[in-house]
């Protein structure tokens, strides 16, 4: 007061003691109602509001700056992964150089969300974790020596990829004791819940005898270091890439930059939840609520002695590993903060927007209300907002770049010019009855006695979707088309997935083939890759194909009625044409199962749906206009017959040889940097047979000669004038492997099988389907049903099947890149070359082949669209684009900034990861449409019986799969058995089983559950029933719809059910 009075002019107070008297007591009345208003705002804001944080919340930590992020990532001194979540406060990303877990925790995750890929810093190594525990005297159990395993450029023991990261952990066991015990201990049970670690400072402040466990190569005086030791320079500087040099270090990190976000993450369902904040001075309200719009505005606050009490509104998720959000104001109805009572027990949906450093919450907006979940709509709703996957239309920039209608596009002529023109071959398409979107079609042409040619042709889309334009950007994002009963979310617009790229008869189309030249065993001769124009003859399905394969001649003509020819052929040649194609696919189908290859089928319901408007129904189970319009009226497994068969082999066979080339190529660029860098000079390097094709086709595209195809790791190398075809692309190389099978994993099955009397030999692929078979043919053998086989070997395939590890794209580049990195911290020289580590990490387990991608979908898989870029690149073809509209005036719209991700086969990995989690959405949302549809139709149409399999049993839960619909199920015994008045579990099922978890210990004998049922009739003298279940025991089982929405249960029937008469339970065959 005295600084300001000195400061103001001295004719305002004056010099008598009255006028300064006021001035003072004006000043010091109004700083003093300010600082304690203020005072007890922050009081009340930070003990009320935050009693739950110990400290006030102080922000998160500032993402670091894109180009920053990059040079460390290519200096190796950042690791980019997806992370994963433990738990609500803990996560892990896997580093690429060994498989291990990076543990981040609490604020260090930064504001990421779950299957976001991120940038993350290690942290020193003090702040590593160990696994150990408290302990007195020495190691409890001697450490156990196990062979070294050699030195690879590449591991191939990666953990798997899972949708929710990594399966929970036990929680740490903690006894009593442990208070009392002086020194650390390490422990070997690697089940140690990873956030309860003490880390390495606190274990050496302990036990600084385990600093020569833990770093054997290392050296440091521990007697003269004290209690506050340093560690030695070389591990204080250890690089991300670095091997661990103990088993026991867990290394720990933090989040500095999300590369790419998670959709699905981002879109979530809950429950609103209304929130008072502290009371607000009148002072600062204008200035803090005004400038907000997720505090309530203030003509909407309630005074309270002065003060404004602001509400906010929340969204609480269902997921347990997502935040909480803080919707906008704007967003939320205004009749839901007048009564926040009527969104009790109300599901919603909202997007997050956004997440500002310094805000404990993230921010969103509520987009909806989730319907009522006994509708089949909003029930579909909630799975496509669950699983992430976005059912909206395609703005006008994303289809800006294409032809407003069909009649606007026209083939430019100087593609008939560079394309090789196949519109004189018959050429087919065969895909299911409903389908619109027809990627691939099909010719073959016999050459000689003993030769075909065969041409397999697939939708040019590259040539529409130009890269990196608003519609590549929204394709990179869906990633993939997903296919519900009802409908299908297309990952391109109709106009080119059902017309300009769909290869649909009698039209002229382009297309990227793939033309094999084999002998009468399907034995590859030669390989022809290059762009192309078809004109398709006939548009069949698949069971037009079987018709068509199994009809004798007399009888083609009768089906000319339903299916529509083009063109100078008839049906006798499409049946010609057919019946070799077929004949080749079954050759090379045999020799794939001879070599090894899996074949698991799962069970695919389709059914038939009330139109809108009433109409007849062919279908048996139809109740014609008593079903409401898009409800089911029947439904049906899908069968696989010989046209499947067909399609699917040739399919694989492009896919195979697109991926030779493909590597080809990458083997190609290594030798020659590897030559360049030894001699100083750059060398072409081409194949022999990389010439161009003779006679009136077309001088475009490139052939691939037997040997290569056979054996992808020789690398061609002899220089011919067309040294440009022969490089790698630099948009990278994108590649698709299947892991083998955890070893743990597959112990586990051969013990619970050996429990069952069945022998399983999971060795290899062939060795698991040897079994099988085996298993099939026991079954036949003892004289089980049909129907009893199809069960049982059913419910075998799907153990087997969920032990698999899923299929995943990766970049080659990439790969290569990150391996010659990690050998410069690899203490010995690697025991492998680069070609045979990248080989044995890129094998396919399931089709027990060295390469493999995706070439033969690119209307509904981004995954293909990027391959066909990449061979086109390759290939010298890459430029070839569809002209741009006129209405653009010549001119693309301007692309965004440049990603995030400076180098080709970085953004590479991240979009395959994208891609791999997406496919796997898309699978689950098929397979749960499909049950709800059934649902659906057992709701309008009754409950249903069919045979259960029983596949797990625990103290309080059973696991059935009901092999006709594919359903796998897990519920307690009490709602599976309603009828049985009291159950024992016979077996020693292991106590640390959960009730949520339903597992059967390998190492245990197998479990028996007796079951004893109710009376049916009081009058009835007899006696209760008793019934004994063990895993792989059959029992009928009523399948119906709950009540409270479109939710499948199962039901087993007291053996004096009418509904279980002769369906009684079979009896398990030793094989």
């Amino acid at each position: 007061v005295r600084t300001v009075k000195r400061s103001l002019p001295h004719s305002l107070y004056g010099e008598g003691p009255d006028r300064l008297s006021v001035l003072e007591n004006m000043w010091l009345s109004t700083i003093r109602i300010v600082v304690i208003d203020y005072a007890l705002f922050q009081l009340n804001r930070g003990f009320w509001n935050r009693s739950s944080c110990q400290s006030r919340f102080r922000g998160f930590d500032s993402y670091w700056h894109p180009e920053y992020v990059n040079r460390l990532l290519n200096q190796d001194k950042l690791i980019e992964g997806r992370i994963s979540f433990l738990s609500n406060n803990s996560a892990f990303v896997i580093n690429p150089a060994d498989g291990q877990r990076i543990l981040i925790s609490s604020k260090s995750i930064n504001r990421a969300l779950p299957n976001d890929i991120v940038a993350v810093k290690l942290n020193d190594l003090k702040d590593w974790r160990v696994r150990a525990s408290l302990d007195n005297g020495s190691d409890v159990n001697p450490p156990v020596t196990t062979p070294a395993k050699p030195i690879q450029i590449i591991p191939t023991e990666v953990e798997e990829y899972s949708e929710d990261g990594a399966e929970a952990l036990p929680a740490a066991e903690v006894s009593a004791s442990e208070e009392d015990r002086r020194d650390f201990q390490l422990v070997r049970n690697n089940a140690t819940a990873l956030v309860d670690l003490p880390t390495v400072q606190a274990v050496l402040l302990k036990s600084p005898q385990l600093f020569r466990k833990l770093f054997p190569e290392e050296s440091m005086d521990l007697t003269t270091d004290g209690p506050c030791r340093r560690l030695p320079d070389s591990l204080r500087h250890i690089k991300p890439l670095q091997l661990l040099s103990h088993t026991h270090l867990v290394r720990t990190g933090r989040v500095v930059f999300v590369l790419r976000r998670d959709s699905a993450s981002r879109r979530v369902i809950g429950y609103l939840s209304f929130e008072t904040t502290s009371p607000m001075p009148s002072a600062f309200l204008d200035t803090e609520v005004e400038s907000n719009d997720y505090i309530m505005p203030p003509n909407a606050l309630s005074k309270n002695n002065g003060a404004h009490s602001c509400r906010v509104c929340y969204l609480i998720p269902e997921r347990w590993n997502l935040p909480k959000v803080k919707l906008a104001i704007s967003s939320v109805p205004e009749d839901l903060w007048r009564d926040p009572s009527k969104a009790s027990n109300v599901r919603f949906a909202c997007e997050i927007r956004q997440w500002p450093h310094n805000s404990m919450y993230p921010q969103g907006v509520l987009c909806s209300q989730i319907g009522d979940p006994a509708e089949i709509e909003p029930a579909t709703d909630q799975l496509l907002i669950q699983y992430g996957i976005r059912d909206t239309g395609f703005t006008e920039e994303m289809v800006s770049t294409l032809p407003a209608s069909v009649e606007d596009f026209t083939i430019p002529q100087y593609e008939y010019v560079r394309r090789r023109d196949f519109r004189s071959n018959c050429i087919v398409s065969v895909d299911p009855s409903t389908a619109k979107d027809v990627d691939d079609a099909l010719h073959v042409r016999k050459c000689g006695p003993n030769t075909f040619e065969v041409g397999v042709h697939i939708a040019d889309v590259s040539f529409f979707v130009r890269p990196n334009s608003a519609l590549d950007r929204e394709a990179a994002d869906r990633t993939t088309s997903v296919y519900l009963v009802q409908r299908v979310i297309p990952m391109l617009p109709s106009i080119l997935s059902e017309q300009l790229c769909s290869l649909n008869p009698g039209t002229d189309r382009l297309a990227f083939s793939v033309v094999f030249k084999v002998d009468s065993d399907a034995q590859v001769l030669d390989v022809w890759f290059g762009r192309s124009i078809i004109r398709s003859c006939a548009k069949l399905s698949y069971e037009d194909a079987q018709c068509l394969l199994g009809a004798p001649d007399a009888a083609v003509e009768s089906l000319r009625s339903s299916i529509d020819v083009y063109g100078p052929f008839s049906l006798r040649n499409i049946q010609r044409s057919l019946y070799y194609l077929n004949m080749l696919a079954q050759r090379m189908r045999k020799r794939r199962i001879d070599n090894g290859a899996l074949l698991l089928d799962k069970v695919e319901l389709q059914f038939d749906l009330a139109p809108a408007a009433p109409g007849d129904c062919s279908d048996k189970s139809a109740v014609g206009s008593s079903t409401p319009a898009g409800w089911p009226r029947g439904y049906s497994v899908k069968q696989r017959g010989p046209g499947h068969q067909m399609i699917e082999e040739w399919m694989l066979a492009a896919n195979q040889a697109v991926a030779r080339r493909l590597f080809s190529a990458v083997l190609d660029n290594h030798h020659s940097k590897k030559a360049t860098s030894n001699s100083g000079d750059e060398t072409a390097t081409e194949s022999d047979n990389d010439q161009k094709d003779d006679g009136a086709e077309s001088d475009e595209g490139e052939r691939e000669d037997a040997d290569t195809a056979v054996s992808p790791v020789r690398p061609r190398r002899n220089s011919n004038r067309h040294h440009n075809k022969l490089r790698s692309s630099s948009l990278g190389t994108l590649l698709r492997r299947h892991p083998p099978p955890n070893p743990s994993k597959m112990d586990e099955l051969v013990k619970l099988t050996t429990s069952a009397s069945i022998n399983m030999d999971t060795s290899s692929a062939a060795a698991i389907r040897t079994s099988i078979d085996d298993y099939i043919t026991a079954l036949r053998a003892a004289g089980s049903s049909e129907e009893e086989i199809i069960c049982l070997s059913t419910a075998l395939s799907y153990l087997t099947y969920m032990r698999m590890q899923m299929a995943l794209y990766f970049s080659v580049e990439d790969l290569v890149d990150r391996a010659l990195r990690s050998a410069k911290h690899m203490a010995s020289q690697p025991s492998d070359t680069l070609e045979s580590s990248l080989l044995q990490f890129s094998h396919h387990f399931g089709l027990n082949v060295p390469l493999y991608t995706h070439f033969t979908s690119p209307i509904r898989r981004y995954a293909d669209l990027l391959v066909h870029r990449q061979l086109a690149e390759i290939l010298s073809i890459g430029h070839w684009h569809c002209p741009l509209p006129k209405r653009l005036d010549g001119s693309a719209p301007t692309p965004p900034d440049s990603p995030h991700l400076s180098t080709a086969s970085r953004r590479l990995t991240v979009q395959a990861a994208s891609c791999n989690r997406m496919r796997q959405a898309a699978r689950r949302v098929q397979e749960e449409s499909q049950h709800l549809f059934l649902a659906a139709f057992i709701k309008s149409h009754g409950s249903i019986v069919e045979r259960a399999v029983i596949l797990g049993l625990n103290n309080s839960k059973i696991q059935l799969l009901i092999p006709s619909c594919g359903l796998v199920m897990n519920s307690s015994i009490a709602k599976v058995c309603p009828s049985a008045c009291s159950w024992n579990l016979a077996s020693a099922v292991s106590s640390s089983e959960t009730a949520d978890t339903v597992d059967v210990k390998s190492s245990l004998p197998r479990p028996k559950l007796t079951v004893k049922w109710a009376e049916r009739n009081e009058t009835n003298g007899s006696g209760p029933a008793d019934s004994e279940f063990s895993i792989f025991s059959t029992w009928p089982c009523r399948l119906s719809c709950s009540s409270r929405g479109l939710f499948l249960k199962a039901e087993l029937l007291p053996p004096s059910s009418p509904e279980a008469v002769g369906r009684l339970p079979v009896a398990t065959v030793s094989v």
